[in-house]
Parts: C-alpha cells; sequence; structure tokens
C-alpha cells in the first residue's frame, strides 16, 4: 500500500508493486511487473509515477486484459507510450461490475485530478431555474447548483441574461411575486407590482394557495416548453368561465392567452420537429486538441449551448467522451430523456444507465448515422469547429498582446503568468492585500490568494506590501513556483518595496512593474496610466487605448475588486461580533439567521419573545438572554 491509500475511496484494494519507499524507474518498474498476477476482475487502476503522484486513473470489466494492452506495448496510441514512460507503481481498486468501476472512475479523477485524463475544468456553473412547490406561494428563482430537494429546475441557460430574458417573460405573462420569503412574510399592503397586474399579492391574502399554484403550474408549462398545451389549457378555461357567465375571469384569461401567442410566436421559428428534451454533442479535433459543443433543446427549442476546450488530449475520444458525460451531469440540474453525440462512447449502456438513475427515468444515449437526429449531430459538429477557430483567433490576439508587454516594459520573457498585488484598508483598520493571477492573459481565479496583515498594526501600505510579497514569494520559491512577472498597484514607492523584497529573497531577476492609476486633474483631463519599472526613473506611458495598457489596467482593477471584497467580507463579520454574537450562545450562523429573519438588529429588539422562538435554533432561555442584552 502506497502513502496516499487512505484518501483512495471504496472498492476492495490489491497492490501489484513495490512500497513507494522502494519505487524504482519506469524502465525497472515495467521489467519487473507480472501481468499474470493481475486480477480479471472488473475495477480501476491507479498509475502513479516515480513520486508516487496520480497521472492517470482507468477502468475495465477485465483489469488483466486491459492493463497487459500497456505492459507488453500492445496499445499503439502515441500517449500511451508516452504514458508508460512515467508509470513506475500501479494500485487497483475492484468492484463488483462495470457500473460500480465507470462511477469509481469518476470520483478518482476528481479527487487526484491526473495529468492525462480528461478533467471538466469549467469554472462556470450552469444557470437554471427553480420552483419549489412545497411553498404555499413559490416563486421563481435563478440557481447555479441541482439539488434533490423535490423542487422543479428548468434549464440550464446559456447565459444569465438569458435568465433574466425568460423571467421577464413570465413576470409579464403570469402574476407571481418576486419578493423574497422575507418581504413577503412581512408586508401589510401591496406593491406596485400589484398594480401593475404583474403579481396577484399573496403577501396580503389577494388569491388563495389554490389558485396561485394554478398560476405556477401554467409557469411550469411555459419553462418546459409546453406552450402549446397552456394554451389549450387557458382557452379550455375560458369557455369554462364564459359558460358559468363569469366574464371579468374569462377577460383576465384571454388577455393572459393572447400575450403568451404574442411571446410564444418568436421563439417557434427554431422548433425542431419530433425533438423532446435532448442535448446533442459535437465534436471537433485537431492534432491533440479537442472541442466539444453542447446545444441544449427543450421541448422542441433550442435553448443555447455551451463549449468546453481540451488541449493536448492524451486519451482516445471513446474514453474522453465517456469521462466527459459523467463529469458533465453529475452537476447538470436537468439530464434529458435523449444524448445524441457523435461517435461511440465507451460503456455506453452502462453510462445511459447511470444517467437515468440520476434522473429518475430511462435515458436514451446513441449515435444516430442518419435522418434528422444525425442532422443535428452535423450542426452541433459545425458548432464545435466555429467555436475552436474563434478560440484559436482568441489565443492568437492574447499572445501578440503578451509579446507587445515584454517589448514595451523590457522584459526578458514573455509574461506568460502575471501576478497582481493590491493593498486595501478602511479608515485605517483592517487592513487586507489581494493576489490575482492571470494566465495567458485570461484571469486564472484558482489561484488568487487573500491576506490579512500578521505584522503591521493600523495603516501603513508599504509595510503591508513588503509583509504580502515577502510571504508569497517565500513560499513560491520553495514550491518553485515563480510567476513572469510581478504587477504593483502603486508608483515608485510601492515598486521600491517590491525590488527590495525580491532582491533580499534572492530572485531579484524576477520582472516587477508598478502601474499607477489614471487620475482626474485639475484641468479636467484625466492622467494616463503609468507604468514604472527598476532602474528607470521616468513612467512608461503607452496608448491609453492600447491593448497592452488596457489588459494592464484590468488585471490591476481586477486586483482592487477581489481586495475590496475581502475587506467587506472582515467589515460584515465585525459588525456581527459586535452585536448579536456577544450574547452567549449565538454564533455567526445564528446571527446571520436572525438578521435574515427579521432585517436589522433595531428590529429583533422590538418582536416578541415567541417571534424570536420561532426562528431555527432559538429556544426561550435563548430568546430571553438575546432580548435581554439588546435591550441593555
Amino acid at each position: 500500500m502506497t502513502e496516499h491509500d487512505e484518501h483512495i475511496p471504496q472498492g476492495d484494494r490489491l497492490t501489484l508493486a513495490e512500497s513507494s519507499a522502494d519505487r524504482k524507474t519506469p524502465e525497472a518498474f515495467i521489467a519487473q511487473f507480472e501481468v499474470s498476477k493481475v486480477t480479471t476482475s472488473p475495477g480501476c487502476y491507479i498509475m502513479r509515477d516515480k513520486n508516487d503522484k496520480v497521472v492517470y486513473v482507468g477502468k475495465a470489466k477485465n483489469l488483466r486484459n486491459r492493463i497487459r494492452t500497456y505492459i507488453n506495448d500492445q496499445d499503439s496510441r502515441y500517449s500511451v507510450k508516452f504514458l508508460m514512460k512515467r508509470v513506475a507503481h500501479i494500485d487497483f481498486l475492484l468492484t463488483t461490475n462495470e457500473k460500480e468501476a465507470l462511477l469509481l472512475e469518476n470520483s478518482l479523477i476528481k479527487q487526484f485530478k491526473p495529468r492525462y485524463n480528461v478533467q471538466l475544468k469549467d469554472d462556470k456553473s450552469y444557470v437554471s431555474l427553480r420552483i419549489d412547490k412545497k411553498q404555499d406561494f413559490p416563486r421563481i428563482t435563478v440557481v447555479r447548483r441541482y439539488k434533490k430537494d423535490g423542487a422543479l429546475y428548468f434549464g440550464p441557460y446559456s447565459s444569465a441574461h438569458a435568465v433574466r430574458d425568460t423571467l421577464r417573460q413570465i413576470q409579464r405573462l403570469l402574476p407571481l411575486r418576486t419578493c423574497s420569503d422575507h418581504v413577503l412574510n412581512n408586508r401589510v399592503r401591496p406593491c406596485i407590482y400589484y398594480q401593475m397586474k404583474q403579481c396577484n399579492a399573496p403577501c396580503v391574502g389577494k388569491v388563495n394557495r389554490e389558485e396561485y399554484h394554478e398560476i405556477v403550474d401554467e409557469a411550469a408549462m411555459i419553462l418546459s416548453g409546453r406552450s402549446r398545451d397552456l394554451e389549450k389549457h387557458l382557452k379550455k378555461t375560458i369557455d369554462t368561465h364564459a359558460e358559468k357567465l363569469e366574464f371579468e375571469q374569462a377577460a383576465e384569461l384571454r388577455d393572459r392567452l393572447y400575450a403568451l401567442q404574442k411571446t410564444m410566436e418568436k421563439q417557434r421559428t427554431v422548433d425542431v420537429p419530433g425533438a423532446a428534451d435532448r442535448d446533442v454533442f459535437g465534436l471537433y479535433t485537431q492534432d491533440r486538441f479537442t472541442e466539444i459543443q453542447l446545444m441544449f433543446y427543450r421541448g422542441g427549442k433550442l435553448l443555447g449551448g455551451r463549449s468546453f476546450s481540451f488541449k493536448k488530449r492524451e486519451m482516445p475520444l471513446i474514453e474522453l467522451l465517456s469521462s466527459f458525460l459523467l463529469q458533465f451531469y453529475s452537476d447538470a440540474p436537468m439530464i434529458p430523456s435523449e444524448i445524441l453525440v457523435p461517435d461511440e462512447v465507451d460503456e455506453a449502456e452502462v453510462l445511459a444507465e447511470i444517467l437515468g438513475e440520476q434522473r429518475g427515468t430511462k435515458v436514451h444515449l446513441h449515435t444516430p448515422i442518419r435522418g434528422e437526429k444525425k442532422a443535428l449531430i452535423e450542426l452541433a459538429n459545425r458548432n464545435a469547429k466555429r467555436s475552436f477557430d474563434e478560440k484559436q483567433l482568441a489565443e492568437q490576439a492574447q499572445a501578440d498582446v503578451l509579446e507587445q508587454m515584454m517589448e514595451h516594459l523590457k522584459l526578458p520573457n514573455i509574461p506568460t503568468r502575471i501576478e497582481c498585488f493590491d493593498i486595501s484598508t478602511f479608515q485605517g483598520d483592517k487592513t487586507v492585500a489581494s493576489m490575482v493571477v492571470f494566465e495567458n492573459a485570461v484571469a486564472n481565479k484558482q489561484r488568487y490568494r487573500r491576506f490579512s496583515m500578521k505584522t503591521v498594526d493600523g495603516q501603513d501600505d508599504f509595510a503591508s506590501m513588503n509583509e504580502v510579497l515577502m510571504r508569497r514569494y517565500t513560499r513560491a520559491i520553495e514550491e518553485n513556483d515563480l510567476p513572469d512577472m510581478v504587477l504593483i498597484d502603486g508608483g515608485k514607492g510601492q515598486l521600491g518595496v517590491a525590488t527590495t523584497v525580491l532582491k533580499d529573497l534572492g530572485i531579484e531577476d524576477l520582472p516587477s512593474v508598478g502601474i499607477a492609476k489614471s487620475r482626474s486633474q485639475e484641468s479636467g483631463t484625466a492622467s494616463p496610466e503609468r507604468f514604472f519599472i527598476p532602474g528607470r526613473s521616468n513612467p512608461i506611458i503607452l496608448a491609453q487605448n492600447s491593448p497592452v495598457v488596457l489588459l494592464l489596467a484590468r488585471i490591476r482593477d481586477e486586483a482592487h475588486r477581489f481586495a475590496i471584497t475581502y475587506q467587506r467580507q472582515k467589515r460584515s463579520k465585525g459588525t456581527l461580533k459586535t452585536r448579536l454574537t456577544e450574547v452567549p450562545g449565538v454564533g455567526p450562523a445564528l446571527a446571520k439567521k436572525l438578521l435574515n429573519t427579521f432585517g436589522s438588529i433595531a428590529k429583533i429588539k422590538a418582536v416578541s419573545l415567541k417571534s424570536l422562538e420561532t426562528v431555527p435554533g432559538i429556544s426561550p432561555d435563548l430568546a430571553k438572554r438575546i432580548q435581554e442584552h439588546l435591550n441593555s
């Protein structure tokens, strides 16, 4: 067993290699490995390099047969030959069937993030709409995470803009509330949306639960693409009201039907005949670059799509698609009844079974070879190529900007990775710092860092910058993780601090640049963005609309935003600690719950003890202590 054994999830373990302390070279490992000792059971194999780092995770219904192709050099793929030059140890995890092996592989990939596995590095979460019908008067909310909470989820949508547009349409069509639960429970008179006939004011009892849920059902029909069914339902209901001489109700529904028909008229131009809820995947590959395009069809309409890029792909497409689909749908708000893929998928039947269990009903996963569905695949393939071409052009433009930056700022190399620092303080207190990282001119938020001062009291920007840079680059030297350029938000003074720190650490050859923000002048014009570099007294001033200036200003502004956000969080926590959390038994979580329920400390002081006791976690004794403390 290796030193990492305690981190590996479920499964029976079988280790067929020496301990990590006795690791040999990859060549010696392969020469001594005995394939005959590997079990024929299904399971996963974990390949490690000589430093015990996981480089690849795979699955197989027969582990011996799969490993034999690696060890005996029977796999002609270049990526496999390249991989085996690094493998110095193999662990095995046994499962009872292929389905468990597929799920375990997905879990291991997420845990270890192996270099040669495909990983869904998509920092965008999926925007969806949620309706919780268990509430008496539910509202439509925008969410980015799917939970198994019994609520209805609709989407995903291609962007937050598309969601807002959909919500505006629903609000024009149906009088559903948009206010929060707190506002709903505390209003004493209808808001302006009631006067505009865009809400039927459940907050003051203008509509009962049954009538409100009928409107909620209509919203669900629209969001699920069943607008034609809703039209039929509205026509039938209008006729019923007319027969009963309830002309006012019939007229209201008639107006709603007209608005629905007008809204949906444009959308029907993108109807796909015969299509229900389905996801269609397209694929484009060039050398080791792969672009996957996903197109969402809901209720026969194209809602939008997403694209995913994989560079330096080492695994075959059949494995890439299988791994990608399982990772993608593990967090997706909705799994459609049909998934079309452009090529074969490894263990397609098992994958469809897993997705069907997540969905609750059967999922069809197949590769069409002709007809309408094949045409949808070809459309997705064309979109994948278009996305690939656009990203290639964008990367070329980014590379050109970085080359210009190297030339203008006299840098020794292209600044592929830039780390930018900013100091933020509030009235001389709670000084914090931020570090943002841009790689190839694109923000890498996973590498962002924020700092609280440990040795500096009060407001001293120079001392704070000195502490932050010393902490950051002492660690960077230990981890061999230095950037290509350090960007400091400030002029000569701040740059001087950075230069001193880097010299003290023995990395004075690490390029550093100071950026002085543009400011308004007495003449009414703005001073230009100025750049300072070590060894030069005068600032470098470039054309203010040049790509280099715009990029560096964007990096600086991002560092400032990140620092301000952290500083506000610290101030907010400090406010909570000085009031509610002074009460014995009230922590930050309970204090936040009280403020969310009642709105302010003044209102908490004014409510009755029984009202306080309705908040989960508040006992009669604690409610009494809270009021005594706040009113003392």
